[in-house]
């Protein structure tokens, strides 16, 4: 195979199992009520308490508007609250809630697409997959 038909092949792999993960992980967050997007924030803030939307913001790469709607909706839904910064008064940060808490077990539980690639990657041993993830670290550092 030529460099372009390798490239082609690889871009088509590393996409279709993307999709699969995605497409698993949007069924596992509807189940849970919730979108993907909120479920990272809840997870985010779960291993790391106190964050500030920007930081949020920035470690997750979205938009400060789109966090700023997800945040609203999970602390309307009482997964999530805000609270005053007391350092400074013009940030809050942000908490999970026992049920927000709760929530993020039982979807690191019942993912549908962890269970997958868990499953999926049975088949490998523990050093593939230790080179899976240096040639992906080594990709990305490219990219």
């Amino acid at each position: 195979m030529d460099d372009h038909c390798n490239t082609a092949e690889v871009y088509r792999s590393f996409f279709s199992v993307a999709r699969q993960l995605k497409r698993l992980a949007h069924q596992s967050a509807a189940e849970a009520g919730l979108t993907v997007h909120q479920l990272d924030i809840l997870r985010l803030i779960r291993t790391a308490p106190g964050l500030t939307q920007k930081e949020v913001t920035e470690r997750l790469r979205m938009p400060k508007s789109r966090v700023s709607l997800h945040i609203d909706a999970l602390v309307e839904k009482e997964f999530a609250v805000r609270e005053i910064s007391p350092q400074d008064r013009r940030e809050t940060l942000l908490h999970l809630t026992p049920a927000g808490g709760a929530l993020c077990e039982q979807y690191d539980r019942e993912d549908l697409s962890r269970k997958a690639l868990a499953g999926a990657l049975r088949q490998f041993s523990p050093e593939e997959i230790e080179l899976l993830l240096r040639m992906h670290e080594r990709l990305l550092n490219e990219l």
